[in-house]
């Protein structure tokens, strides 16, 4: 087809669609990944902007959804994608339970999962009616949400770094026998109350009253010598799930991969026969991949409610920088070689790991208008890597507009979090943002690379509930010129050419700062 001069084309997707069918109103598509593809063919022959309006329901993802290059709009020709006005479209990256719920024992019930494949069993997430249930886990959750949320404290032993074990108190600890602990996942916060770490059980010695521990422990970066500062002593506090033993409380549930068995304990007001059991399956739902060179760009989401992806508490963790921090690349929503895309008005609702996560390259992106809840994680992410940027190469974001979102109780899984957390960036705006109800900071700054950043006219209160040594906003100086005994010792030498890595002045402006342990802000 010879190309038109610009127009204006809209395809419809709807649970009632097929692929097959021409993408309108009365015919529309099953997927979006369909819509991709046929606006990829449609610009081959046409000069037109595109709109994909998705119908009312629920759309489960068997494979993260990627736009690359070739997906791009152009400068005053966006590309959306967008929930029909007035509906609820959800966007799941997991699926749902369909299957005979019958009595167990004890008010547990059982739903088996014959069909289902064993790599389809790793789920780390259940939602019934869109609520998030909790994994068996010792002791039962507190439902007040600070730190001391019901977990244990480890008995007084010699600990060193990095951490291979811990005693635990048998006066205090379960009395029950795990039949499967490998299987356990061990949250316990570090003794200063900085954040928390991750371990899966290797096994437990009942006779010796010790956990040994497998993988995990990322979640704090080492630069202090873990046992000196960040590590687990007979302080901190822990709870450990995913163990069927302890599967006793309302909203409890296990899954036994061997045996493809659901196990669930409903609470009192849910109708086992007549409510929607999901539970999570992708780590990330949507991703914008492209490169520095050849960006993926002017493309918009809007509207849509994002959930049920994975948890990512146990995937690969890096230390960005020289702050506390180390961070999980990856989010719900990703972007790597990004440019002028949007993601707005859209529900981030209990996902597993961080809502948004913008990685490396990236410019003049927009999150605006978002509401994030219950994220595992932290809720935007924009994080560089200082030591990919070398003359020509940016592998930094920069000019991120994070504005006008709505971010409270996120850090569900991880502590060391933060409403909007930024690491090796460079200019970008955080602006009239209500943030609250957080584990730790709503914003932070972790090193001084490479500034020029606006943080201004948000909304920020009821944070650090559940750490300590900390305020609602945080700030790191730590670049190649720091040295750990400035700020931890007697000074070894002067700062040097601090502002090779600090290059501008990060402005600070008409923010609310309030904060129920009286820090305004942490700066180190």
């Amino acid at each position: 087809m010879e190309k038109k001069s610009y127009e204006t084309y809209t395809f419809y997707v709807g649970n009632n669609g097929k692929d097959t069918n021409p993408g309108t109103l009365d015919e529309p598509f099953a997927t979006l990944e369909h819509a991709r593809q046929a606006i990829r063919q449609f610009k081959q022959q046409v000069n037109g902007q595109f709109t994909v309006l998705v119908r009312e329901g629920t759309y489960y993802f068997e494979n993260t959804l990627t736009f690359e290059p070739e997906d791009s709009g152009s400068e005053g020709v966006v590309i959306t994608y967008q929930a029909y006005p007035g509906e609820k479209v959800i966007l799941s990256g997991g699926r749902r339970i369909v299957g005979e719920w019958r009595p167990y024992r004890d008010g547990i019930v059982v739903c088996e999962l014959s069909d289902w494949a064993e790599t389809d069993i790793s789920f780390t997430q259940l939602f019934v009616d869109g609520r998030r249930q909790t994994r068996a886990r010792y002791p039962k959750a507190d439902t007040a949400g600070t730190k001391a949320g019901g977990m244990l404290h480890p008995a007084a032993s010699k600990l060193v770094w990095p951490h291979t074990q811990f005693k635990f108190d048998p006066a205090t600890f379960t009395k029950k026998r795990w039949s499967n602990p490998q299987e356990a996942i061990v949250h316990i916060l570090a003794k200063n109350y900085w954040g928390n770490l991750q371990w899966q059980v290797a096994d437990i010695d009942w006779d010796a009253n010790t956990v040994y521990l497998g993988k995990g422990g990322y979640q704090i970066n080492d630069i202090m010598q873990g046992e000196d500062a960040t590590g687990i002593d007979e302080r901190s506090l822990y709870y450990i799930e995913n163990v069927f033993e302890e599967l006793d409380s309302p909203g409890e549930w296990y899954c036994n991969r061997q045996e493809k068995k659901l196990y669930w304990m409903p609470q009192e007001d849910v109708d086992i026969h007549n409510t929607v059991v999901e539970v999570s399956g992708l780590k990330r739902l949507l991703q914008f991949k492209g490169s520095q060179e050849t960006p993926v760009h002017h493309i918009r989401l809007s509207g849509f409610q994002i959930a049920h992806t994975e948890t990512t508490f146990l995937e690969a963790y890096e230390a960005p920088s020289l702050g506390d921090w180390t961070i999980h690349r990856g989010g719900a929503v990703y972007f790597e070689g990004s440019e002028h895309c949007v993601v707005e008005h859209c529900f981030f609702d209990a996902v597993g790991g961080n809502a948004i996560f913008l990685s490396n390259y990236n410019l003049g992106n927009i999150l605006y208008g978002n509401k994030i809840t219950e994220a595992g994680e932290s809720g935007v992410c924009i994080v560089g890597s200082k030591h990919l940027t070398l003359g020509s190469n940016h592998a930094y974001s920069s000019k991120i507009e994070v504005c006008n979102n709505l971010i409270h109780d996120i850090g569900t899984f991880g502590k060391q979090t933060a409403g909007v957390f930024m690491s090796v960036s460079k200019e970008n705006t955080v602006s009239h943002n209500h943030i609250c109800h957080v584990p730790r900071a709503a914003i932070c700054i972790n090193d001084g690379t490479w500034g020029g950043h606006v943080i201004a006219f948000n909304d920020i209160h009821d944070t650090v509930r559940e750490t300590g040594d900390h305020g609602p906003f945080n700030s790191w100086g730590r670049d190649r010129f720091w040295c750990l005994n400035q700020s931890h010792g007697p000074s070894s030498h002067c700062a040097g050419d601090v502002k090779r890595d600090a290059q501008q002045t990060v402005i600070i402006r008409n923010n609310r700062f309030r904060d129920h342990k009286g820090w305004g802000d942490r700066s180190g």
